[in-house]
């Protein structure tokens, strides 16, 4: 009885790291168009995954000339919406205007093995870290101390995009009530929900850190108060109900 027990639990836990497998997937463009770019399709990504484009010059010389995000999946095509690649913020490198070709090189769940964790507390921090620690979790004391810094009480879904191309990562792990979300960062798109064990601690805003209390200028005086409530606010912020 023991050992079809722990037959079952061993499967099931298998089926649950395989539905969230977001390992770096690799493929050629395979038509082109005005906005769009379309590869074929593959259960390794999802509507909402986000990555780049590479271009070779030549058998030395490359480069990432665009970002992407899938934006639909349908009858074994998959298409991309692209724009300039922005994960570089550097003035002394160039700039390069190349517009994707057939051939080119697409990298999707592109920075999917770091990621941030959004919990109320430090329990469902520490559960939520343990339990996929296929992750190279970011600390969010990292984030937190930012928006001290910039007196940012309530982070928007600008300042979760821009933490996450500072630091280079492109997960985020929303733990709201008792759903955990796993959010692409580019897209803000939800690409997989799970269940989680729903906290009975007074949740911490904006979310679980070891800083001190995060305030607006003037200690909120001038405007941004802060989070009333936390399950609501992510709840509006990935549009999830």
């Amino acid at each position: 009885m023991l050992k079809n027990f722990l037959i079952i639990s061993t499967l099931l836990l298998s089926n649950l790291l395989a539905s969230i497998n977001f390992s770096p997937y690799k493929t050629t463009i395979s038509k082109v168009d005005k906005k769009y770019i379309y590869i074929k399709d593959s259960k390794a990504f999802r509507t909402g995954s986000s990555g780049i484009i590479i271009h070779k010059f030549d058998d030395i010389h490359q480069t990432i000339i665009a970002n992407v995000e899938v934006v639909s999946k349908k009858e074994g095509e998959a298409k991309l919406r692209y724009k300039n690649f922005n994960g570089l913020k550097q003035n002394a490198l160039p700039t390069y205007k190349i517009a994707p070709q057939e051939g080119d090189k697409v990298i999707l769940n592109y920075l999917y093995e770091r990621a941030l964790a959004v919990t109320p507390d430090a329990q469902t921090f520490k559960s939520v870290i343990t339990q996929y620690n296929m992750f190279d979790w970011i600390h969010p004391d990292l984030f937190a101390s930012k928006l001290a810094t910039e007196y940012t009480p309530t982070p928007s879904k600008q300042d979760f995009q821009e933490e996450c191309k500072a630091d280079n990562f492109a997960m985020l792990f929303f733990a709201i009530e008792n759903q955990g979300y796993f959010v692409d960062c580019n897209s803000f798109k939800v690409l997989h929900k799970t269940k989680i064990k729903a906290s009975k601690e007074k949740p911490i805003v904006p979310f679980y850190s070891r800083m001190q209390k995060i305030t607006g200028r003037m200690f909120g005086l001038m405007g941004g108060e802060g989070i009333n409530d936390y399950s609501r606010y992510y709840k509006q912020l990935l549009k999830v109900k």
